[in-house]
């Protein structure tokens, strides 16, 4: 068998392209024998399905069989429409550089179909072999995207603060403010009260732009909207997120829209208008089940049950929430799982399972320490306050409360205030009014829309 040429010839198509090709052939990508063809039968594609009007089919045969090296432009694009990294085809020991280009598509690629762990180690392995700055902050940019949505905002907000130092150094703003609104996102996931501040602040810098990138401005509006929802801002909330669907073409965008409706739900069921957030929390539910992503549904379906329990429909909301927890479990995630076993041990003490709510109320408060999720561990604590008071156990009762007071206390805002109305409420029922009168004045104090508060937003991240 004769050694196969340079490249696959792929040029015989499109005059301007051709006569730039006849100059001289470029070198051809060596790759792994049998891999083109594996990858077009796997996606159940024909010939003429990879080679459209770029390339010619019998320039597609030829690589598959071995008779002609592609060129690294055509490697690109069969990795593109079989939905396979260009690594895929490199035979071992290949020493093709990947141009920055193309780790940058990839890498978007993989983040467009929802593949968040697939971003981290191409990143990971992107960033070993030393790019340039700019390709090096790029990539950091998106892998702190992907580690967001992996629910950990430590990795992701240290990754886009180191993107935002070199974009700077550059006057490169538009990025500038992309890396500020994955900061706003981390400090959000982490309860940190700045998350408002660094959101408006990337928005700012988005519209300082001349003209203003509007499908950035739209993101940035449904990053400020979730920041908002934090510090219980709900009326601002809303507002930013219908601004944020007005923005632009944020509304072709499914993964932007679904976290639009979470967030609009979240803020809907807050200011009680509680049908209205079921009804966005649906619409999140459909576009996550639509792009397969698996942990946003989870989380919608917990938004979506703990909703339904508030309305006293138990038997609706049960399904939700069981099955919110076996995604959980199944992609062994545990950042925010205690927000689930919270609305399931909610859902329990609703219906009188007194045993069965103690459990996983326990299970929650554990999950919350070891991760150092204080709204878990307050929402835990008085949750077992509730059910200790309905076993007649009053010292336990009140011990609960006192530790969840104390878990709240540096969050403040909402969360120290739903400790508080509950054990108003339960010191009410006892017929100690002083007390409760007492702990009800706090709550209004920890209710001033200027504190520092963090809700623990049942959102799924962009």
């Amino acid at each position: 068998m004769t050694d196969a040429p340079e490249t696959d010839g792929s040029s015989e198509r499109g005059g301007k392209v051709a006569s730039s090709r006849r100059r001289g052939r470029r070198r051809g990508v060596a790759i792994r024998p049998g891999s083109v063809k594996q990858a077009r039968m796997q996606a159940g594609l024909s010939l003429g399905k990879i080679a459209r009007e770029d390339i010619s089919r019998t320039a597609i045969y030829f690589v598959e069989t071995g008779k002609a090296k592609p060129s690294l432009e055509t490697l690109q694009l069969i990795a593109e429409r079989t939905g396979q990294p260009v690594e895929f085809f490199l035979a071992s020991g290949s020493e093709v550089a990947v141009p920055p280009a193309l780790q940058i598509a990839e890498l978007e690629r993989l983040l467009s179909t929802g593949d968040n762990a697939g971003v981290a180690a191409a990143a990971d392995k992107a960033l070993s072999h030393q790019p340039d700055a700019d390709t090096a902050a790029r990539i950091k940019l998106l892998a702190s995207m992907a580690h967001l949505r992996l629910a950990e905002p430590v990795v992701g907000r240290r990754l886009a603060a180191a993107a935002r130092a070199h974009f700077e150094s550059t006057g490169n703003l538009e990025m500038v403010s992309e890396c500020l609104g994955n900061e706003a996102q981390g400090a959000s996931l982490m309860h940190d009260a700045s998350a408002v501040s660094i959101a408006e602040g990337a928005l700012a810098t988005c519209r300082s732009l001349r003209p203003i990138p509007r499908v950035v401005e739209a993101r940035l509006l449904r990053v400020l909207g979730h920041s908002l929802v934090h510090v219980s801002r709900w009326d601002e909330a809303i507002a930013c997120y219908e601004e944020a669907i007005a923005a632009s073409d944020v509304v072709q965008d499914l993964q932007q829209l679904s976290l639009v409706y979470a967030g609009l739900s979240l803020a809907y069921q807050e200011t009680g208008h509680v049908n209205e957030g079921v009804r966005y929390a649906q619409k999140a539910l459909t576009i996550h089940e639509t792009l397969h992503d698996r942990l946003s549904q989870a989380r919608s379906m917990n938004n979506i049950g703990y909703m339904l329990v508030r309305l006293g429909r138990f038997d609706a909301a049960r399904p939700h929430l069981v099955r919110a927890l076996a995604i959980f479990e199944e992609l062994r995630v545990e950042t925010r799982k205690g927000d689930i076993l919270h609305s399931l041990a909610d859902l329990e003490l609703a219906e009188g399972n007194l045993r069965e709510a103690s459990r996983l109320a326990m299970q929650a408060l554990d999950l919350g320490e070891k991760l150092d999720e204080g709204p878990t561990v307050a929402s835990a604590r008085t949750l077992l306050g509730k059910v200790a008071e309905r076993e007649g156990r009053r010292d336990d009762a009140d011990r609960e409360f006192t530790a969840a007071l104390v878990a709240a206390e540096p969050i403040g805002g909402p969360r120290l205030m739903e400790v508080h109305e509950a054990y108003a409420e339960l010191l009410e029922a006892r017929g100690d009014l002083a007390a409760a009168n007492l702990h009800l004045r706090h709550a209004i104090a920890a209710f001033r829309p200027a504190a520092p508060a963090m809700l623990e937003s049942r959102i799924a991240i962009a």
